[in-house]
Order: C-alpha cells, then sequence, then structure tokens
C-alpha cells in the first residue's frame, strides 16, 4: 500500500509541476494569482513564470529569418556578410511556459543549417538564459544576462566558448567572449544580434537575423 501511495504522490507532483500557468491568471507582479499560489508549497510557486516570461511571448510562432554572416564560419568581420533568407524558426513553450524551444533550419549557399536553443528566464537571479548547439560546434552555447537584469531592455546575455576557429584561425583552443542581443520590436518582428570578443580585440558583430513572423 505505501508503494501506491507514494507513487500516487510523485505522480501528482509531476502534473503540478508541468502545468502551464496562463499569463492572464497572474497578479500584476508577476507571480501567481493568490488562489493558485495558495494550493502550492512555496518552493513550487516561486517557480511560476510571471511578466518576465510574458515578455517573450511575442518570440513564439513561425518566422522568416534573414541572417547575415559577418566574423564568424572562420571569416573576418571586415569580410562582405555571407546573407541568407532561406530559414525558417519555429519556436514553442516548454515546460508549462517556463521555456521557448526555438528550431531553425534552412541553407546558406546550398549546404544545409540546423540550429537548436533554448530560451528562459531565471527567477532567482532575475536574468535571461539562453543555450543553443547545432552541428558545427561541440560546445553547448550558453548565455546569460546579468544578476538583476531582467528589466534591461534590449535583452543582453553574455558567455565565453573554446573556439575551434569559427571565429578564425587565430582564435582556435583559445576563449572567445559572445553576446547575443534580442530587440523585440513588435509582435511579428524582431532580432538576434551576435557579438563576438577575440583575445585582445573589441566586440563585433558576428551574425544578425532578423526575423518576420510567418501568418498561420
Amino acid at each position: 500500500m505505501k508503494s501506491i501511495i507514494d507513487t500516487l504522490h510523485v505522480s501528482l507532483f509531476v502534473v503540478a509541476f508541468a502545468l502551464p500557468v496562463p499569463f492572464g491568471a497572474l497578479a500584476q507582479d508577476g507571480s501567481a494569482a493568490p488562489s493558485t499560489q495558495s494550493e502550492l508549497p512555496k518552493w513550487l510557486s516561486r517557480g511560476l513564470p510571471g511578466q518576465a516570461h510574458e515578455v517573450l511571448a511575442p518570440l513564439v510562432g513561425t518566422w522568416r529569418v534573414q541572417l547575415s554572416f559577418y566574423g564568424t564560419l572562420g571569416r573576418s568581420p571586415d569580410q562582405p556578410p555571407l546573407v541568407t533568407d532561406d530559414l525558417i524558426s519555429r519556436r514553442q513553450w516548454l515546460a508549462g511556459g517556463r521555456y521557448i524551444e526555438d528550431t531553425m533550419e534552412g541553407t546558406l549557399d546550398g549546404a544545409p543549417i540546423w540550429r537548436k536553443g533554448w530560451l528562459g528566464y531565471s527567477i532567482m537571479d532575475d536574468r535571461y538564459e539562453w543555450i543553443t548547439i547545432d552541428p558545427v560546434n561541440t560546445t553547448m552555447m550558453y548565455y546569460e544576462g546579468a544578476a538583476g537584469s531582467g528589466n534591461q531592455r534590449p535583452i543582453s546575455m553574455s558567455g565565453a566558448f573554446t573556439d575551434q576557429g569559427v571565429a578564425g584561425e587565430d582564435t582556435v583552443g583559445k576563449s572567445v567572449g559572445m553576446r547575443t542581443v534580442i530587440k523585440i520590436e513588435n509582435n511579428d518582428r524582431h532580432v538576434f544580434e551576435l557579438y563576438f570578443t577575440r583575445p585582445g580585440q573589441q566586440e563585433a558583430l558576428a551574425t544578425r537575423g532578423v526575423y518576420t513572423r510567418l501568418k498561420e
């Protein structure tokens, strides 16, 4: 009997943890409405998505992407950019409105491009966080905003990676700083910019993606 009860408790916890919280049901301060909070333990209610997650809502959907490559793909930042508009990005909420999953795919000069990312907001750190993977790097690219930066716009998140030559042959094996900037212009258009900071150099634009919503 005890094992059945334990299984039931775990099942109920998993269901409660995964349930989405509609943004309309949130209080003005971004927390869950009191009636919702009173039904959950504090450690769980503190993790309910709020207004900072709602800021990301315009990013969800299907998008045509015009992506320009400047100082990346082994190319010098002073070379003319490579540009493709043969990219589609599909984004959806995960984990009850806590994270956005982004899958982008298409081509550049006939070669396939694919990238998957996860964008979220750390409530306890008050910052946005962004992780991406792709077939080019074996490193997961991880970016985070400064603690307490959740209200800053545009959204800015920084990180670093050990370069395999993506930023150039002179940075192979070295740590390259990176920063993603998200500019949400309206519900149908936004911009993602990626900047690299090579050792001993100033920050330089690496890629710029302009996202235009595709109507369903």
